[in-house]
């Protein structure tokens, strides 16, 4: 990178969960830079271990937005989000910095970018009853009200599928939603440098990481499964994020320690594989190495402060 290249507005680091993003992002200098987390479970702040989302540490290292700010009552949606997100980016853009938006739910970062389809107001009623519902029984539901939508959406990709039956108990149908999607992001600021970023782990090398790790969270998971579940109850969206249910499941003694261990990696595992094939179609981004990225972005900060 010379001194004639010009500096991104904006980075994009994605990468499935595993991949070291949180490790990458604080090894930089947050006077140049501040994390924007696309993670639509990380927002909550009561179970930071089973989501993986940065300790107090590491965000003293590196700022984070939108982590660790809701309770594991609240509900959350990706219009929401990408609302809250904005403003953070905005903020850091305006202090001179490049936001790194920080990437593991790319319907979240989908939506920020290129804006959403627009969808009838959803009541609180609606929501509860749709969250209430088992993943079988939403699947049961959203198939009898509108089976294109239940066709269209990525298998296992139940947020969209709640999302969808969400609307069609609202009286419309979400396969009849509008085609064009508004308030992008993209649209809002036209011809912003984008430098785009995929950690490409071998798949191996990977998977061994997220077994590794899934061994370092089992207890924790537990205390917080615990906790949670007695201050909001087992059905409370927070307890709805990967895996949870596993940590309940050990809790009511219907699975041991070991199978504890490998349906959280499992669960992991095949979780990575689908934000693999998720960020692999985002024409924005490219897959790197981690000391790629890493590599990068120093020269990046470096010449942003020859900049100043």
């Amino acid at each position: 990178m010379t001194e004639e290249d010009s500096l991104p507005g904006i980075v994009i680091l994605t990468g499935p969960t595993g991949s070291g993003k949180t490790k990458l992002v604080t090894s930089l200098d947050s006077d140049v830079y501040e994390v924007v987390s696309f993670d639509s479970r990380q927002v909550y702040k009561d179970i930071p271990v089973g989501t993986t989302a940065p300790n107090e540490e590491e965000r003293s290292l590196m700022p984070h937005a939108m982590v660790g700010y809701l309770n594991s009552d609240e509900n959350l949606d990706a219009n929401l989000f990408r609302h809250m997100a904005r403003e953070s980016v905005q903020s850091i853009l305006k202090r001179n910095k490049i936001p790194i938006l920080m990437a593991g739910t790319g319907f979240y970062l989908r939506a920020f970018l290129y804006g959403m389809y627009p969808v009838p107001k959803i009541s609180e009623e609606t929501r509860q009853i749709v969250n209430n519902l088992s993943d079988v029984e939403v699947l049961h539901q959203l198939e009898s009200l509108d089976m294109h939508a239940y066709q269209k959406i990525s298998p296992n990709d139940f947020y969209r599928y709640r999302r969808a039956l969400e609307v069609n108990l609202s009286g419309q149908k979400w396969s009849q939603l509008g085609e064009k999607t508004e308030g992008g992001f993209l649209d809002e600021i036209p011809g912003v440098s984008i430098l785009g970023l995929f950690i490409d782990w071998d798949r191996k090398i990977l998977y061994e990481r997220i077994n590794q790790r899934a061994k370092s969270i089992l207890e924790p998971m537990i205390e917080e499964a615990k906790s949670i579940s007695l201050r909001y109850g087992r059905n409370c969206p927070g307890l709805k994020s990967l895996g949870y249910n596993f940590a309940l499941d050990y809790i009511d003694g219907t699975l041991n320690v070991e199978s504890f261990y490998e349906e959280i990696a499992k669960a992991h595992r095949n979780y990575a594989k689908r934000q693999i094939t998720w960020f692999r179609k985002e024409p924005l981004i490219r897959p790197v190495s981690w000391d790629y990225a890493l590599g990068t972005l120093v020269e990046l900060q470096l010449l942003k402060k020859n900049k100043k």
